[in-house]
């Protein structure tokens, strides 16, 4: 497999998630190496800007929990908020106030406005560093370098010290952040009308503050060509183009396919593990219905991949305690199709695209997004996400017990019956147990529910114990399993089999 496909498919899906315009990440990589190679660099921190760029915004699904309970939904905060300089409050405001709350009244729209400005200052340090955080873990997981973790690390800091979450400033941050962020800044508004010239005046109005002044004045003498480059009509060929050295290849299907898995479910406390434990379902489906390995693993694959459209609709929907509008509903009927166009584009993963986009297809009734019932394998998933959606808590409701779960399942004439039967078959309820053991019964307790987005008091109720044994159990955790941010206890949770 080509990891620039692959993380080419990742960088669409996160362009999705962060709010950003199509093919964002793909314009930055491209400008940024450009720039780079401008000035004579070369070798490893080629590769390092190159890879960085592709995964610059692949942490941003694991804040949009907090996103949606700062602001109310998280897409439109992304949204309205990437393009301002976030070293200006003026310029915050002022994303806010025409961003905020689109088509609510003016006083909901005030509410939200408010309502971040106020909680911004603490929450914003957690979601960068949580962002931070599951990026460079998904990272090495794809067997990136030290130097991507870095930039990876450094992508919301700043030249003049007011980035996060370490407030870095000048010369302690690495060249290719710089280079980056420059990129960034760039790519952004060269997808605007007149957007050469947007540009360039952004890079300058930035140099100094946001962006490195030696590297923003650097884009403005060779900004006309290398802005060029990204108006090809197929910049998927530019990019290509653009990869330093040898193309590299990614060992095993699996491997993407599960970072694939854990980005679109890392979007909401409830859909934690979620793709795992389809896949998990899937595969041992298959196996009871006697499938030929190369339809297990095909199956298994497009199960970890079968959610990834889902970034593309905001926790206010998903996260929703209440029935969902006419319009809402939409939105998430149309989430399948971004899921096949996402793995479509991620090389040898694309010819999984028809079948993991094929989840929400029924046999009984019209199903979407095409309402076509499909082969053996489109019902086996079918069956196989039901199932286990029933058994995990969703806004709506509590989780199913397994018995429940395998009923509703089982008189749902909108399923294939063979497929029920082997999902049925194929359903065990032995509780998954980490390879770390330092960890005492209830500090994974603990965990669990920090993944899931509580809070220590809700946590200590939960649980019934005090708020302050939660916050030192807390900090054992944090010690023991080695991250800093709730959005990395919730990966190690995933990782580990722990929901």
């Amino acid at each position: 497999m080509s990891l620039t496909r692959v993380l080419g498919g990742l960088a669409l899906a996160s362009d999705v998630g962060a709010g950003l315009a199509p093919e964002s990440s793909l314009r930055t990589a491209v400008i940024a190496v450009g720039l780079a190679r401008s000035t004579g660099l070369t070798g490893d921190v080629i590769s390092d800007i190159f890879h960085a760029a592709l995964l610059r915004h692949i942490g941003c699904t694991s804040s949009s929990h907090e996103e949606t309970t700062l602001m109310g939904d998280d897409l439109e905060l992304k949204q309205s908020l990437h393009p301002v300089d976030a070293g200006s409050i003026g310029e915050i405001f002022d994303g806010a106030r025409r961003g905020f709350a689109r088509g609510q009244g003016s006083v909901a729209r005030l509410r939200s406005v408010a309502r971040f400005m106020v909680g911004a200052p603490r929450v914003v340090p957690i979601i960068f560093g949580g962002r931070c955080e599951v990026a460079i873990r998904l990272a090495a997981r794809l067997s990136l370098s030290v130097g991507v973790a870095r930039a990876l690390d450094e992508t919301y800091e700043r030249h003049d010290g007011k980035g996060l979450p370490r407030h870095k400033r000048a010369d302690d941050i690495g060249q290719p952040s710089k280079i980056l962020a420059v990129a960034e800044v760039a790519s952004t508004f060269s997808n605007l009308p007149d957007g050469n010239a947007l540009a360039i005046e952004m890079v300058g109005r930035r140099a100094g503050g946001q962006l490195d002044p030696q590297w923003a004045a650097e884009f403005r003498r060779v900004a006309i060509p290398l802005l060029a480059e990204t108006r090809q009509e197929d910049l998927w060929e530019r990019l290509l183009a653009s990869e330093p050295g040898p193309p590299i290849a990614l060992a095993g299907e699996t491997i993407a396919a599960t970072v694939f898995a854990d980005f679109s479910d890392l979007k909401s406390p409830y859909t934690l593990g979620h793709s795992r434990g389809v896949a998990r379902l899937a595969a041992r489906g298959a196996d009871a219905l006697g499938l030929p390995k190369a339809d297990r693993d095909a199956v298994e694959c497009a199960a970890l991949l079968h959610d990834v459209g889902r970034v593309s609709v905001s926790n206010a929907i998903w996260d929703k305690p209440g029935p969902l509008s006419e319009g809402q509903w939409d939105k998430v009927r149309m989430h399948p199709l971004f899921t096949e166009r996402i793995v479509r584009a991620a090389g040898q993963l694309g010819r999984l695209s028809p079948l993991a986009s094929s989840d929400h297809e029924r046999v009984g009734a019209p199903g979407y997004p095409r309402g076509v019932a499909g082969e053996m394998l489109v019902r086996l998933l079918a069956a196989a996400d039901v199932y286990q959606a029933l058994t995990e808590p969703r806004a709506y409701r509590p989780a199913r017990s397994p018995a429940e779960a395998a009923r509703i399942v089982g008189e749902d004439d909108r399923l294939d019956r063979k497929a029920v039967q082997a999902v049925l078959a194929a359903a065990g309820h032995v509780e998954a147990r980490p390879a770390n053991s330092k960890l005492t019964e209830r500090e994974f307790e603990v965990v669990r529910l920090l993944a899931r987005g509580l809070v220590d008091k809700e946590i200590a109720h939960a649980l019934g114990i005090s708020t302050r044994t939660v916050h030192h159990h807390n900090q054992h955790i944090y010690d023991k399993i080695g991250v800093r941010t709730r959005s990395g206890i919730a990966l190690f949770a995933v990782e580990n089999g722990l929901l």
